[in-house]
């Protein structure tokens, strides 16, 4: 804890930004010594734990017991009493990953929550599909489980059918008589600055493969933030296993006694040599969109984001579309505390809220790979 002078002055949680790119001792004074500067905020260093022997959910569980301390011993006013406020945090990589998490859960009406947020190159999403071969938005398949809509992870929720009349008219007008062939998409950021120097592709993986005790641990929504709007872009099929009585027919007579121990015998020695379960294979899918924050009777209030990124980080692409589902949800929001109706009534209404969603949710590319210098709220 960095206390400010003030007794009364804001609390700013600092999440460091884990094991992807290390920081010296004097790098991380650094960094506390310019947030209290700019934000004149008692800084509050949440050191979670992020290993080979602290894998996820650990660090989740870390930074959420590291809040509720904050909430119980520092939310106190000079009469020992508590008292509510809305506090900010911030972090990079996997400490932007977790500030995003809590910032999406910690911030329900009527209590102590996080009222502001600041990430810089955020780690939203442990899937990363774009190491999978390239798959025509046509020609992806369904995933193997539904999902909470039918809707395309990148269309609102709050489109009303008027507007996507009018959308549709104005493609069907547009169209052109002459079939082309599809052009070939521009590469991802994750495809065009895989070298990066500082966070290349390969060490994201590297580190996804030691944070994660197995593959369906980076699918959970605390660990990959974005899935809280959407569904993954890709799933995991599981091999088939094999059982040395799950071919039997149910039809068939029991077996003599004898054989029947001779069989589990056999069976319990293959038990013990067998080679480990197979590693289930990751493959492309469709997306679709999901409902954040839900309804219900503790009702959540997005706080305000400054979202950085660098225009040669391979992480470019899923942080602006986190800034963009953001921008969706709280455009959502306001409309619905404002009219009571969850569906825009014409295109100009959503541009109305679009544009205050984005003065809360704003948005700063900057030339190079990766920013040095933590954001404050």
């Amino acid at each position: 804890v960095f206390r400010a002078p003030k007794p009364s002055a804001p609390i700013l949680l600092y999440l460091p930004p884990g094991p992807v790119v290390k920081k010296s001792p004097k790098d991380e004074e650094r960094v506390i010594a310019t947030l209290q500067d700019s934000s004149a905020a008692t800084v509050v260093r949440i050191n979670y734990r992020a290993s080979s022997l602290h894998q996820y959910p650990t660090p989740c569980h870390d930074v959420l017991l590291g809040y509720d301390w904050v909430c119980e011993h520092l939310l106190i006013d000079e009469f020992s009493r508590p008292y509510l406020a809305r506090l900010g945090v911030c972090g990079e990589l996997v400490g932007g990953s977790l500030a995003t998490m809590l910032a999406l859960t910690e911030c329900r009406l009527g209590e102590s929550r996080i009222g502001a947020a600041a990430v810089n190159n955020p780690i939203v999403d442990w899937v990363f599909p774009d190491e999978l071969a390239v798959i025509r938005p046509e020609d992806l398949p369904e995933p193997q489980y539904g999902d909470e809509t039918q809707l395309p992870a990148d269309e609102d929720l709050a489109g009303s059918l008027a507007i996507r009349e009018a959308v549709d008219n104005l493609q069907t007008e547009c169209k052109r008589p002459k079939k082309r062939s599809p052009k070939t998409p521009p590469p991802t950021s994750w495809q065009a600055n895989r070298d990066n120097t500082i966070i290349p592709t390969w060490t994201l993986s590297e580190q996804r493969d030691v944070l994660f005790k197995k593959p369906q641990d980076y699918f959970d929504r605390f660990a990959s933030p974005i899935h809280f709007f959407r569904s993954p872009h890709a799933q995991l099929t599981f091999p088939p296993q094999d059982d040395i009585f799950a071919s039997l027919q149910p039809d068939i007579q029991p077996l003599d006694p004898e054989i029947q121990m001779a069989l589990n015998h056999y069976a319990t020695f293959e038990e013990a040599v067998k080679a480990p379960p197979a590693i289930p294979t990751l493959s492309r899918c469709r997306a679709y969109a999901r409902n954040y924050p839900p309804g219900g009777t503790m009702p959540l209030s997005l706080p305000v984001w400054n979202i950085t990124t660098g225009l040669q980080s391979p992480l470019s692409d899923t942080t602006h579309e986190l800034a963009r589902m953001l921008q969706r949800s709280i455009a959502r929001q306001i409309l619905k505390s404002h009219s009571g109706r969850s569906r825009w009534l014409d295109a100009a209404e959503k541009r109305q809220y679009e544009d205050i969603a984005k003065g809360r949710v704003e948005v700063d590319s900057h030339e190079g790979q990766s920013s040095q210098e933590q954001q404050h709220p």
